[in-house]
């Protein structure tokens, strides 16, 4: 924390000991020292930690500082031994710098106020923050031999200037924050080089990843001598000679990252890196062409990247946020480069202080785990889950928002896993305040695949355990609403994997809620109804049962050819067909009755196929006490009369073992999927549900809307053709036997003697009945709700239309046009008539349609009256659904009365024999003077006699029908009907 620096005291945790050290003391004595200065070095070279005899060499065979300031008494020959300076300029000897942290400090300060007093006194440079740029590079350890190096030296500088200007570094130890201008003191370009995220060393020089060029700067002191430039020497590096990059080693640099950048130009040290990376801030440096061999893991070169991360093993201050995620980009950007390195083979298991040879699968790993090494970087304080994480940092995560579930391994319930994957589980079921996962089986590769299981929606979440070989979670639950599934397989060698069940506890305790949308009243062709379903979090399973009921019998059922059963035995049961056992209807409740029948068997025929999933709804009670008691349903049997039904599922629910089963059969053996645990005592009534999806495999039963067992079949059966009801050693009642489909928002509903609805309504009793339910994503049901429906296909029927006030008449005298008439409707009864008079059938020239409501004769005034003139009445019976027939009279011709001579005596006396007639018509009393007109049904003139010598006519050629023939006598006619079969 920032305020444990506040009294200017502070301890620092070394490599072997703990160090309390005074800075204040030193600014005390040397007020010219800049504030911070001290505390920026310290932090930038070591971390404030004391570096010990005791320290872990370097992997690179770079040489260790020493104490608090990261001093250097042995450059190997190759860095800068300023502690020597330090010495010379403080007068305190180097052996009692080691011997006290505090005497480090004192004598870096008085070494740095000799420096800075010397660059006042001879103005070598304009401004303070130059001065100190100044005296900061004398005191370094890096040598200034070539442009690496003096880049490496600015980037050790300009470490310790961001310290100076960093406000919470000034606050967290008590200095007044600098504000440098770091562009003034470094150079515009170098400045965006040296805080660039990315630096590339190559012939061209060293650029960011703008093509910004590093530069010797022209305020450099012209001791540095002309610049060399050797990026990455020749003597420090070599070719693969074809061996492909197949993995990353991780390196900690035990030293500070200019150090490291600067130690690789060292052509005594032998060693190389491709890329080092400053704990800071994440900055990279690549050093060696990814193309080329770099030297950093020994007789394993040839086909690594070697990344070398700034600090030292024994401190895990180094391993900063910005360092991981520089170190795992960079890592993406090599997985990405096409040498065929996968993410996932990243090491992730403990960190160690030992040497832990992996195998070759393990492609991302480090120094400590590769074959022939003797170096035990990265250590024990790196973080390699973290890093894992980082590198695989956008899994695909799978969420489960169902209730319930039934959870396996990518192979499936009966296959093995594969090689090579990372798969994350979310069950996160809607609404639920808890989950539960229940592992039946678990067989990985024991030590290399592993399943982690988190308390939460992530990979952060509490971790509640990893797993492995034959280590079962068991019976994991959840704090909250959400559960995390880890599974990571390495390169090789798969297992079973896992099965398991996800139930979860729902903090939502709102049904769903179901209505039916009625269209018209009566229905007389099939029809469309609507659902309204609704829920506060969703509706996931909807389903209707289409019932119908004879109205002679008022008893509902359905029609088991489109999948539906309403059963509620109101009568004897008929529709069920015994195998084994004894069963009768009692009270409405259908009862098996003989206990020593251990298998049951009485089924309904009810088609059920692969378009639709299915709910099954019943009541069931055990009115025994015996033992190893159970009943239940078959469903999709594709033959009931076998003792198993064939192919087919069934649910048992045991009362003596308090269990609820599913069970699938195939040719006629069954096999048990399911064994959980139910409530289930005798003399209880429960309402079971059982839901079914062909297409999914999935079943699931409940047991008084609770949710009790569940399986997937994943070679789920397609069709069956009925349902059995099956009990064992005991007595039980059924009752209230439904079988649903499912169903959208909108279901077509057809009528008619073999559709779904087969029966008319008679009156206001119903004939047809829609039931609805549905579930949501929790398990909540909604209640069964039903509507009624009045069916009306038949059109209404005639017995008689009679022209005239009763019995028909084809002639009238007066300008009065009468008929009568009596129609007649079983289903939905007469609404009301409709009449109207035209010259011709059909028409209505003479008088327009009218309704009469339910009158049964009709009279009309003619107003142009027209002698002569057939009139024919047409009258429209409409019944209560709507349904509408038309029927016309025969005619009845108007006479004028005062026409009409004494021959009227001969014409009334014309008969016409045979009539219904087929082949020819004999007219009696038929003289030869009489004019013979035939009309057809439509008033046309098909024949005309104008004198007649037969009194027999051919009527082969005539189509069948009604004709009305008019015989003429001068003035005189008479009109008779005849029928043509």
């Amino acid at each position: 924390m920032k305020g444990l620096f506040l009294l200017l005291l502070a301890f620092y945790i070394s490599a072997g000991a703990s160090a309390q050290i005074n800075f204040s003391s030193a600014y005390e004595q040397h007020p010219t020292l800049p504030k911070g200065i001290l505390e920026a070095v310290s932090f930038t070279q070591t971390r404030m930690a004391v570096i010990n005899d005791q320290t872990m060499s370097s992997c690179s065979g770079m040489p260790l500082p020493y104490g608090i300031m990261g001093l250097f008494e042995n450059g190997n020959d190759y860095f800068v031994e300023n502690g020597r300076l330090v010495e010379s300029l403080s007068a305190i000897s180097i052996e009692d710098q080691k011997s006290n942290p505090q005497n480090q400090v004192m004598a870096y300060a008085k070494a740095f106020v000799v420096l800075l007093e010397n660059e006042m006194i001879n103005e070598n440079n304009s401004t303070l923050g130059r001065k100190i740029y100044s005296v900061l590079t004398q005191l370094s350890e890096i040598p200034d031999s070539g442009i690496v190096n003096l880049f490496a030296r600015d980037a050790q500088v300009f470490e310790i200037f961001r310290f100076l200007n960093d406000q919470e570094k000034a606050i967290e130890f008590n200095f007044t924050v600098h504000s440098f201008d770091l562009r003034q003191i470094f150079g515009n370009a170098n400045y965006k080089v040296l805080s660039a995220p990315k630096i590339l060393l190559s012939e061209s020089g060293i650029k960011n990843l703008n093509n910004d060029k590093y530069v010797i700067s022209q305020q450099k002191s012209t001791q540095y001598g002309p610049a060399i430039w050797n990026p990455a020497p020749a003597c420090n590096f070599s070719s693969r000679n074809g061996v492909a990059v197949s993995a990353i080693t991780i390196h900690t640099i035990q030293g500070s990252y200019a150090g490291a950048i600067s130690w690789s130009q060292n052509c005594s040290s032998s060693v190389s890196y491709h890329y080092v990376i400053r704990s800071s801030d994440g900055q990279i440096t690549q050093m060696v062409d990814e193309a080329n061999k770099a030297w950093h893991v020994g007789s394993e070169n040839p086909y690594t990247i070697g990344y070398e991360h700034e600090g030292y093993v024994d401190n895990p201050v180094w391993y900063t946020e910005a360092m991981y995620n520089a170190s795992a980009d960079l890592s993406r950007d090599i997985v990405n480069s096409g040498y065929g390195i996968p993410a996932l083979r990243t090491y992730y298991g403990a960190s160690s202080a030992t040497t832990q040879t992996l195998g070759g699968c393990t492609k991302i790993k480090g120094h400590q785990h590769y074959p022939n090494q003797t170096h035990t970087d990265p250590g024990i304080n790196w973080n390699w889950e973290k890093y894992y994480r980082l590198i695989n940092n956008n899994p695909t995560i799978n969420t489960i928002t169902a209730s319930t579930d039934n959870f396996y391994d990518t192979g499936g319930a009966s296959g093995n896993y594969a090689d090579d994957e990372r798969i994350l589980w979310l069950f996160q079921p809607t609404n639920a305040s808890s989950v539960t996962l229940n592992f039946s089986a678990f067989n990985i590769e024991s030590g290399y695949d592993k399943l982690f299981i988190y308390d939460g929606a992530s990979i952060n979440s509490p971790l509640i355990g990893v797993y492995t070989g034959t280590n079962s979670p068991g019976v994991i639950n959840s704090s909250g609403a959400s559960l995390l599934v880890e599974f990571r397989s390495d390169c090789g060698t798969t297992g079973t994997g896992w099965s398991a069940n996800m139930t979860s506890t729902s903090s939502d305790d709102q049904d769903p809620t179901t209505a039916i949308v009625s269209p018209s009243e009566w229905q007389t062709e099939d029809f469309n109804v609507s659902f309204n379903d609704a829920d506060n979090i969703g509706v996931v399973g909807r389903y209707y049962l289409v019932a119908d009921r004879d109205p002679v019998t008022t008893k509902w059922s359905s029609n088991g050819a489109y999948g539906f059963c309403n059963e509620l035995f109101s009568w004897d049961g008929g529709s069920w067909n015994n195998v084994t056992g004894t069963y009768a209807v009692n009270n409405g409740v259908f009862e098996f009755t003989n206990t020593a029948e251990q298998n049951s068997n009485t089924y309904y025929t009810i088609e059920q196929d692969n378009t639709t999933a299915y709910l099954y709804e019943w009541n069931q009670t055990i009115t025994s006490t015996l033992t190893n008691q159970r009943a239940g349903l078959h469903f999709f049997c594709d033959d009931p009369t076998l003792p198993n039904r064939g192919n087919s599922y069934f649910v048992f629910f045991r009362e003596t073992d308090q269990k609820a089963q599913i069970y699938k059969v195939v040719d006629d053996v069954f096999s048990l999927k399911t064994n959980d645990d139910c409530v289930v005592s005798a003399n209880t009534s429960y309402t079971y549900k059982v839901t079914y999806n062909p297409q999914s495999g999935w079943i699931k039963v409940y047991s008084n809307d609770l949710l009790v067992t569940q399986w997937q079949d994943i070679e789920p059966l397609q069709s069956g053709n009925s349902i059995s009801l099956r009990s064992g050693g005991c007595s039980v009642n059924y009752d209230n036997i439904r079988v649903f489909r499912s169903r959208g928002s909108n279901a077509n509903i057809t009528i008619g003697p073999t559709a779904e609805m087969r029966y008319q309504s008679e009156g206001a009793i119903a004939s047809g009945a829609i039931r609805s339910m549905v579930v949501d994503e929790i398990g909540n049901w909604s209640d069964g709700v039903s509507e009624i429906f009045l069916i009306d296909w038949t059109a209404p029927e005639i017995d008689f239309l009679h022209d005239g006030i009763s019995a028909d008449i084809d002639t009238i005298f007066s300008t009065t046009l009468q008929a009568n008439w009596a129609g007649t409707d079983e289903h939905s009864a007469i609404d009301h008539y409709e009449v109207a008079i035209g010259t011709l059938p059909s028409l209505n020239n003479v008088l327009n349609w009218t309704n009469i409501s339910l009158d049964q004769a009709f009279s009309h005034i003619l107003s142009s009256p027209v002698y002569n003139q057939v009139y024919t009445i047409s009258l429209r019976i409409v019944n209560g659904a709507g349904l509408e027939s038309l029927f016309v009279s025969d005619g009845q011709r108007l006479v004028d009365e005062t026409s009409l001579g004494l021959n009227n005596y001969n014409l009334s006396q014309i008969s016409i024999y045979p009539n219904p007639a087929a082949d020819f018509i004999t007219i009696d009393g038929l003289k030869d003077n009489m004019q013979v007109q035939v009309y057809d049904a439509n008033g046309k003139l098909i024949s005309n006699y104008d004198s007649i010598s037969s009194n027999t006519i051919s009527v082969k050629e005539w189509s069948n029908g009604l004709y009305q023939l008019v015989i003429q006598q001068g003035s005189s006619f008479v009109v008779k009907k005849l029928v043509v079969e």
